[in-house]
Parts: C-alpha cells; sequence; structure tokens
C-alpha cells in the first residue's frame, strides 16, 4: 500500500486479498484440507475499491464472484456464463446481498452455507446439516438428530441446495 502511495497509484488501484481455505489441526478428529466444514472452507477476502468507503460485511460470497466484480468495478462486459455474481452492490451497500448462499466442493461431496445453516450432502447421500448459531464449530449434525425441532428448515435447506444444484446442472447423492 505504502508503494502505491509513494508512485501516486493508490487512487488508480483495485486490490483484492485472499488467501488458501483454512487446515483442521485436529478438530473433529481431521487433519489438514479434507472436509467441508467451516474451518477448512472459509477464506478472508478483503477489497479495496478506489473511492469506495471500506467497511464489513456479513454477505456470504464466493470466490468465483471476483472475476465479474473485477469486470464491473472496471466496467467490462461479462459474458452470461460466467456463474459468479458482482460484489459491487456489496462494496457499495454493506448491508446487501448479491447471493443465497455459497457452495463447496470437495471429493464427492458437496456443502451449501447460507446465512445461519450449513447444508452437506455426499456421494450416497449421506447429509450434515448444522445451526451455525447455536454450534458454529459444528459438533452436533442435526440430521441424526431424534426430535423433530429441525425437520421443516432440513427440508428448506435440502430444497435450496437442490435447486441451486440444479441452477449449475449439477447433482449428488441422494
Amino acid at each position: 500500500m505504502d508503494e502505491l502511495d509513494r508512485l501516486g497509484l493508490r487512487e488508480s488501484t483495485v486490490i483484492v486479498f485472499t488467501s488458501d481455505h483454512g487446515y483442521h489441526l485436529g478438530e473433529h478428529t481431521f487433519w489438514q484440507k479434507s472436509n467441508l466444514h467451516e474451518e477448512v472452507l472459509r477464506v478472508p477476502l478483503i477489497i479495496s475499491v478506489p473511492g469506495m468507503k471500506s467497511g464489513r460485511t456479513q454477505s456470504i460470497v464466493e470466490l468465483v464472484d471476483l472475476m465479474p466484480t473485477l469486470a464491473d468495478i472496471c466496467d467490462f462486459n461479462v459474458s452470461p456464463e460466467v456463474q459468479g455474481k458482482s460484489l459491487l452492490p456489496i462494496l457499495k451497500d454493506h448491508s446487501v446481498s448479491v447471493k443465497e448462499g455459497a457452495l463447496s466442493f470437495h471429493r464427492g461431496g458437496i456443502s451449501y452455507r447460507v446465512n445461519g445453516w450449513s447444508y452437506s450432502r455426499y456421494k450416497g447421500g449421506s447429509e450434515e446439516f448444522y445451526d451455525m448459531k447455536e454450534d458454529p464449530e459444528q459438533f452436533s449434525n442435526l440430521v441424526s438428530q431424534d426430535d423433530n425441532k429441525y425437520t421443516s428448515q432440513l427440508k428448506k435447506m435440502r430444497s435450496r441446495f437442490d435447486k441451486r444444484l440444479k441452477s449449475l446442472g449439477l447433482k449428488v447423492g441422494k
């Protein structure tokens, strides 16, 4: 940043910072990156655009959103086949969202993360479902709960998950 300032380029440069995803060090008896839990899937994402106010958002986004975002900022056209969505509306107003949730993929499983919930389905049909407000470390899989407290929410998540996969021409398990 200091070098951009020194060169007089800061006010004409978009900066994007992200990194590789997380790493398990024994949590859930997992080692490294071999699952669909939150610790492994989340990445930092910072976007700085000249002339835009800085801030934080709770919006869920995907890394596929970076290309359409940068194209939008630079006023380039994006092909309709591109799966990501521009995050420019979020950069302008940190309280908005541009998508319902984020998909993540790992060895025969797909996870769908929306505000408050995480749902995963694997080849063969096994599932995981977590209340991310009550159980952010994902220790209590609600699919295997005996009570019906989460049945309605689980049905909604399955439906949202299937709809998102169908929109991308994908399917897993079931």
